[in-house]
């Protein structure tokens, strides 16, 4: 017995298109609905990373100082200048700026560099001074002085070429970019002494404030609404060697 092919009208062929399109249509919305929520995870991800990094560096940046030794050197709500230590050697010998470090004893974020200005510990105190040269040597551990090296910088919030805002930090060697975009205002300094209370003096400052809002760096969707991300943190900061009683 045979059997005939049974073809397809055009009614079931436009029934079945149809159906196609309705499900590749809910298909596509969940893809656009998981690409959108990927997008802002991501986003949201990278705009808590960048906030915890820049208060890390700024919470340890200021921990160290010493306010009452000068360590401050200006200070307002958006910005501070202070003298960051850099590292801490061994020197063979320092004559008149001239540094001659012991090359497998000295530690630090980096080496010290000419301009440095110096803490050198000699006849029971500490010293200041400046590097004006920078060499290294073998010595005996019966010649070796110890030198705290300290750098200049500037934090403070500044608009970049693109037009948003950003946490940098200005050394002799200009102004770096550390952590943004922040919003508008999105970094302020705030400075109180060891009884809590607002200061305006320098040697005075034993803690300092840091509150930081930022914005993600690209837009994401939601709900139909397309806009930037925002996220804010707070820091409070107590100069370790202007404690607070």
């Amino acid at each position: 017995m045979s059997m005939k092919a049974r073809g397809s009208t055009v009614l079931e062929l436009v029934l079945a298109l149809g159906l196609f399109a309705v499900v590749m249509t809910a298909v596509s919305r969940v893809l656009l609905s998981q690409k959108r929520l990927y997008r802002e995870l991501g986003q949201r991800a990278d705009l808590s990373d960048n906030l915890r990094t820049v208060g890390d560096i700024l919470g340890a940046e200021l921990w160290g100082l010493d306010a009452g030794d000068g360590d401050v050197l200006a200070f307002g709500p958006d910005s501070i200048t202070i003298r960051a230590q850099r590292a801490f050697a061994l020197a063979c010998s320092v004559s008149g700026g001239a540094v001659v470090l012991n090359r497998a004893m000295t530690f630090g974020v980096r080496d010290v560099a000419v301009g440095d200005s110096l803490l050198v510990y000699a006849d029971s105190e500490w010293r200041p001074g400046m590097a004006t040269s920078v060499s290294s040597a073998a010595c005996p551990d019966s010649a070796q002085t110890p030198v705290r090296a300290y750098q200049v910088v500037t934090y403070r919030s500044y608009r970049a070429s693109d037009g948003a805002y950003y946490i940098g930090v200005r050394d002799a060697g200009g102004l770096q970019p550390v952590a943004g975009p922040l919003v508008p205002g999105g970094l302020l300094f705030s400075y109180a002494d060891s009884a809590g209370a607002p200061t305006a003096v320098a040697r005075a400052i034993a803690i300092i404030r840091i509150r930081i809002r930022m914005q993600s760096a690209e837009p994401v969707t939601r709900r139909g609404v397309t806009a930037l991300l925002g996220d804010s943190l707070i820091r409070w900061v107590t100069l370790r060697n202007n404690p607070v009683p």
